[in-house]
């Protein structure tokens, strides 16, 4: 993308110029046509200098709590996913027999069928 001449506090102080004088005179003046200064007004509006340096504080702020949020979901997904793989290892593994016995039934027993469909279903 290409640099600007201009800083963006540079094109609203030429904005606030230009409301008080005629845009072909501002626009001649600081060696700009007058449909940049059509544009900047679409884009800045209203705001002063000092507004546009707090958007650009506030801009960069919310991109770094967007990648806090990101990169805290992500090791959420990432503690589901091992705490999932632990469930279904334990469960296979037969080593707690209290919930195979709730899945499967009172007289469960890992060599029987019954108890490999139950663990072939956590694969």
């Amino acid at each position: 993308m290409k640099k600007s001449r201009f800083s963006e506090e540079q094109m609203v102080a030429i904005l606030r110029e230009a409301d008080k004088a005629p845009v072909p005179e501002v626009a001649r003046k600081h060696k700009v046509s007058e449909q940049t200064i059509y544009v900047w007004r679409q884009r800045f509006g209203k705001l002063e200098p000092a507004d546009v340096k707090r958007l650009r504080q506030l801009e960069l702020e919310n991109s770094k709590l967007k990648k806090l949020v990101a990169e805290r979901d992500l090791e959420i997904e990432t503690m589901k996913e091992i705490n999932r793989r632990k469930w279904r290892a334990r469960r296979c593994a037969g080593t707690d027999r209290s919930l195979l016995r709730k899945t499967v039934g009172p007289a469960a027993r890992p060599d029987r069928p019954a108890c490999r469909g139950a663990c072939a279903g956590a694969r």
